[in-house]
């Protein structure tokens, strides 16, 4: 394991500790058959964002991985002052988005995977999780390595989505960061980011 999924390693296990700071919700109002909900009326031009979107507003236990969210990347350093601007970012190409209203959430997820083949989905012990096809299939993941009693850190995080309410993402997000001489960079990193009805904590790599 390289030294960047090492670091990535130590922040996200430094986080189970505390992940215990979100407060269980009072009543387990979520669906005891997710995948069979129905998906809402405006359920049009979606995408796997799109779902993990709709799945988080109807209180829908799950976990999100995105594509390439383990990559670290720092920008060539640019200009903040006038007549210079950043460096346009790359554009990605993006799957036809589907309209899937009516179609329950099963049905919804394999529309959108087969239109994305970055992605699959698994139901784990009640809990909906997307992640690249490439996670899956990495037995040195982050996510999978054992960090409590045989457990892995994966199956720490489905635990408390199941029992909570709760949804786990892990997103590769970009921050701006200020040099001398009114320069600057762009760097991401991959942050692990939990949530339910009372509230979300972020675990950013540092």
């Amino acid at each position: 394991m390289g030294p960047k999924r090492t670091r990535t390693l130590a922040i996200v296990v430094g986080a189970v500790a505390v992940l215990g700071s979100l407060r269980p919700i009072a009543a387990q109002n979520f669906p005891p058959r997710p995948l069979a909900v129905r998906m809402p009326d405006d359920a049009t031009g979606v995408d796997v964002e799109a779902i993990v979107a709709i799945v988080a507003r109807l209180g829908i236990p799950f976990g999100f991985e995105e594509a390439d969210a383990l990559r670290e990347r720092v920008s060539m350093p640019f200009s903040t002052r006038g007549g210079s601007s950043r460096p346009k970012p790359l554009v990605s190409v993006r799957p036809t988005p589907l309209d899937v209203r009516g179609v329950t959430l099963r049905q919804a997820l394999d529309a959108v995977v087969a239109k994305d083949r970055r992605y699959s989905w698994r139901e784990v012990d009640g809990v909906v999780v997307v992640r690249p096809v490439a996670a899956w299939r990495d037995p040195e993941h982050p996510l999978l390595r054992t960090v409590s009693d045989r457990t892995s850190l994966l199956d720490l995080l489905n635990a408390l989505a199941r029992t909570e309410g709760a949804q786990w993402s892990l997103r590769s997000e970009a921050s701006t960061i200020f040099l001398d001489g009114g320069r600057a960079v762009t760097a991401s990193q991959p942050v692990l980011r939990l949530s339910n009805s009372a509230g979300s904590r972020e675990f950013p790599l540092r």
